[in-house]
């Protein structure tokens, strides 16, 4: 099956007997596959063996002004007298049902307002296709890839502890042509792949509210401008000790990344996720707010050997500054380095540090939470005082020493006198 974008009739007329072509289509489908058993239907039972779309394809498209490429679909054909009459009666119908429901409103849909028990094998599409283009913002992102599969669906309001959930499948690719007018992040290209367990209604209540626990993971992916990245770029004491951070970029490639999470009431809780990249391994967990998109996250990284020298030249470059000149003498840049170093070393001999996420999506605050650090100014001082211990040390021992040799020459003077008046007493004898 394929439909093509909006066709005048003039169009059509000439079209009538083609193919779609490529660049002109709006929804394909290449098959699918429809399995219904018919007689559990007689006794109160639904079972649906098999629900799947293969190669579907949608291209969504906006205009400048505004109207999307199907909007065609929902306009109404002009009507006879006699169907603006119909549709006066049941807009008219509608005002009073509406009217009707403002007194009584009508419940959250609960599992016993499902009439029979559900069974369903097996829903879903593989290797979708689904592209957006807003030709306004210019903004275009693309679902490649998409295989997502739903099976052993099963909703029993009699047995709801048993009979209460759906298994989720789903790889896919996504990304974005051009970058994003989104604040939280410029451009992107994952690919992710997921499996877990939704369960879609609430024990107690017996209300639909799913709960989702998934395990997702991506083999491959990179992020452009993600803030949440950029944010720990910010970080006023890191900038103040080592300069620009070599290790954070604005483009993040990772080949490996995972991730634990579960979902209910608009709370997103990450369990653990890891992504691990040429420059670090990160690993965070917390949770995010999707209704008021709101952050709080605790993020651990270790920071891939070969910026080590890096951050150690950009510290010793920082510290070198630090140094007042009258103070070059005795402190030296080396041993501030080596001091304002050792508070990222972890005991593997790593960089480690652990940072603390706060704030929207699209403008977040990073803290450094580890290492706790003093300024290059303090270790300076520290590193001075200690020198200046040295020099008190040293210029005692010098002191004592002198006077230790000056009372052996003293010592030595008065027993060369004595010997020398020894010898002419011995003379005159």
């Amino acid at each position: 099956m394929k439909i093509s974008n909006f066709k005048t009739k003039k169009q059509l007329e000439s079209l009538k007997g083609k193919p779609v072509i490529k660049r002109d289509l709006f929804v394909g489908l290449e098959s699918f596959k429809f399995k219904v058993k018919f007689i559990p239907l007689l006794q109160k039972k639904f079972i649906l063996k098999e629900l799947m779309l293969y190669k579907p394809e949608i291209h969504v498209v906006r205009n400048k002004k505004g109207i999307l490429n199907f909007a065609d679909l929902t306009k109404s054909k002009k009507l006879t007298d006699e169907e603006k009459k119909e549709l006066a009666e049941e807009k008219k119908q509608e005002r009073l049902d509406a009217i009707e429901e403002a007194k009584n409103p009508s419940k959250p849909l609960t599992a016993d307002d499902i009439p029979i028990a559900i069974n369903i094998g097996k829903v879903g599409i593989e290797n979708g296709l689904l592209t957006f283009k807003d030709l306004g913002t210019k903004q275009n992102i693309k679902v490649y890839d998409l295989t997502v599969k739903v099976q052993d669906i099963q909703v029993d309001s009699t047995d709801l502890k048993a009979k209460n959930q759906a298994f989720l499948d789903f790889n896919m690719g996504i990304k974005t042509v051009g970058k994003t007018k989104s604040k939280s992040v410029q451009s992107f290209d994952i690919v992710l792949n997921a499996n877990g367990k939704v369960t879609p209604f609430d024990l107690k209540t017996k209300l639909l509210n799913p709960e989702v626990a998934m395990t997702i993971g991506s083999k491959k992916g990179k992020i452009t401008g993600l803030q949440i990245f950029e944010s720990l770029k910010e970080i006023e004491k890191l900038e103040k000790y080592m300069g620009k951070i070599s290790f954070l970029k604005k483009t993040t490639k990772w080949s490996n990344a995972d991730a634990k999470i579960w979902y209910k009431n608009g709370i997103l809780k990450i369990q653990k996720a890891k992504i691990a990249t040429s420059d670090y391994l990160l690993t965070l967990l917390g949770q995010a707010n999707l209704n008021s998109s709101k952050l709080d996250l605790e993020m651990d990284m270790i920071v891939a050997d070969k910026h080590k020298k890096k951050i150690e030249a950009g510290i010793k470059s920082k510290s070198e500054k630090a140094i007042p000149s009258s103070l070059k003498k005795f402190v030296k840049a080396e041993q501030v380095t080596k001091v304002a170093m050792k508070p990222f070393i972890n005991e593997k001999g790593e960089v480690y540090m652990k940072y603390s996420v706060k704030g929207k999506f699209s403008s977040p605050k990073s803290k450094l939470v580890h290492p706790k650090l003093p300024s290059l100014g303090d270790i300076v001082k520290s590193q001075a005082g200690n020198a200046g211990d040295l020099i008190k040390d040293a210029a005692a021992k010098k002191a004592a020493a002198a006077k230790k040799a000056a009372k052996e020459k003293a010592k030595k003077a008065a027993k060369k006198k004595a010997k020398s008046k020894f010898k002419k007493i011995k003379k005159r004898w």
